[in-house]
């Protein structure tokens, strides 16, 4: 009987196998802490604002105004529904992308344990618990965050798909497949990068296992996702013809390609680097690449599938740019948020399967990653959301707490500043300046506006008292009757007051 029992007890699975679900869960409320928390000192901008301002639109003409701008209209229909249940205060709209990048941080972790077990999900945690990139995008009031949720469920579903022994189950499982397929290109049309790795990495599975390609049942899974997909086709053809899209696309050069590492541990562009952090980058990208390679040697023939569909989830779509990029720029950071998950995942795995062969050195290369992401951490908490396109850190908030608009007119400089004016200032009639009433794309919802001004010189005169809001110079001609009276900056924002007295 004592022989026995102390069988038992040697056989208990060890406390971090117990209090895994818990673990994961944890990790992720903080990762959400620390996302939502630094999200909540930030002022929206114009994304954010664009999607509030679609999501408050009735149904109909939220999807109308969709189709004639770049995004499909899945997140802006759920941003909908979720402020339907928990308002329209920031933080709640921040929550819903907080939750999903919670959400895809639990997959992926349940994706590593599945696959290379309970040691390698921890080892992999703290990856994505202190990547600044991350955690970026998890406040954001965009679809990236749920993108990241609805691409690593898929790749979840379709693992346990092709490893399915049961075929009802994995019929099942195909199907689920193919629904988040769908749903996944009525949320980001970038997501077509992912689910073009997974076709590579089911293609290069086929070719190990020494199976027929042809005859692999995911083709199915492809087609009925193509038939989900079919009633938006038409517009999704016509969103990529409209002209809609924003000139901010670059090409994806070796720079961009290093700017990438740089994005995920100090969430800072190359370009924007100083001597020393060129130096940690360049020491990182090293780290990285000599993790991966010894990685690659002693992953064994069990793990071998897995450990490539993240190699696929990662690389694939960052070639797939490159090449599209020739011909037509088109990377742009966030575009790839869903997709820098993998690169999370596929980091934790390396770092693991390293330790198996070389314990401490494995270990001193992975804490001192850990600690350039900490300090890209740090400095998140510092730059925010800083927009690396206009080179601006958006300020709209406060600049809208010290707009009045029952004492005078308020003046947007163009429908950009008039949209992130638009959370702030929901009760306020915002006049704007634009040459033509036909506006498109992200200035949909202001097309053929009342408060549309082709003249302010002429629209406002008389008035008494005018506010106007505009980024770095002064550029519209006011009526001559008004004089400025103060102008009060928030970096390249400024509020003007003008008066005829």
């Amino acid at each position: 009987m004592i022989k026995h029992l102390l069988g038992l007890f040697r056989k208990t699975s060890p406390w971090y196998e117990k209090y895994f679900i818990w673990l994961v869960a944890g990790a992720a409320v903080v990762a959400m802490a620390i996302s939502l928390g630094i999200g909540l000192m930030q002022s929206v901008w114009f994304d954010e604002a664009y999607s509030i301002l679609l999501a408050k639109q009735p149904v109909a003409e939220l999807i109308q105004l969709t189709s004639v701008d770049t995004h499909p209209p899945f997140y802006y229909l759920l941003l909908k529904v979720w402020a339907g249940l928990f308002g329209w205060s920031e933080p709640a709209l921040r929550l819903l992308s907080v939750v999903a990048m919670g959400g895809a941080l639990m997959v992926g972790a349940l994706f590593v344990k599945r696959w290379f077990g309970v040691k390698a999900a921890l080892t992999t945690l703290p990856f994505l618990v202190l990547a600044p990139f991350l955690l970026r995008y998890g406040f954001e009031i965009r679809m990236y965050a749920l993108a990241s949720l609805i691409g690593v469920t898929a790749t979840y579903v379709l693992a346990v798909a092709v490893d399915a022994k049961n075929n009802t189950r994995q019929w099942w499982l195909y199907a689920a497949y193919a629904g988040l397929v769908a749903l996944g290109m009525f949320t980001l049309y970038y997501m077509v990068l992912l689910f073009a790795a997974h076709v590579v990495w089911l293609v290069w599975l086929a070719v190990y296992r020494k199976e027929s390609i042809w005859k692999q049942r995911w083709w199915l899974a492809y087609a009925g996702s193509i038939i989900l997909f079919l009633p938006w086709l038409p517009t999704f053809l016509k969103q990529m013809t409209n002209g809609a899209l924003a000139p901010i696309s670059q090409q994806l050069t070796v720079d961009n390609m290093a700017g990438i590492v740089s994005f995920w541990f100090l969430y800072q562009p190359s370009w924007q680097l100083n001597g020393i952090l060129s130096l940690l980058i360049l020491a990182v990208i090293i780290t990285v690449t000599y993790i991966f390679i010894r990685a690659r040697k002693v992953v064994t023939a069990k793990q071998k599938p897995w450990y490539m569909l993240l190699v696929s989830y990662t690389a694939v779509p960052i070639l797939m740019i490159t090449l599209i990029s020739l011909v037509r720029p088109m990377y742009v950071e966030r575009y790839l948020a869903h997709v820098l998950l993998g690169f999370g995942l596929l980091l934790g795995v390396a770092v693991w399967l390293l330790m198996a062969k070389q314990a401490e050195r494995a270990r001193l290369l992975g804490f001192g990653l850990l600690a350039v992401l900490f300090l890209g951490l740090s400095q998140l908490v510092g730059s925010g959301n800083y927009n690396f396109q206009r080179l601006q850190h958006p300020q709209v908030k406060q600049a809208a707490s010290i707009i009045d608009c029952t004492q005078g007119t308020v003046l947007a400089a163009d429908p950009y500043v008039a949209t992130e004016l638009s959370y702030y200032m929901p009760n306020c009639d915002i006049h704007f300046y634009s040459e033509t009433a036909d506006l498109r794309g992200g200035y949909a919802p202001f097309a053929n506006s009342a408060l549309r001004t082709g003249d302010p010189a002429k629209d406002f005169a008389g008035k008494k008292q005018l506010t106007y809001v505009y980024y770095d110079k002064a550029e519209l001609a006011l009526p001559s009757s008004l004089h400025l009276v103060e102008d009060i900056s928030f970096g390249p924002l400024h509020v003007s007051t003008f008066s005829a007295e």
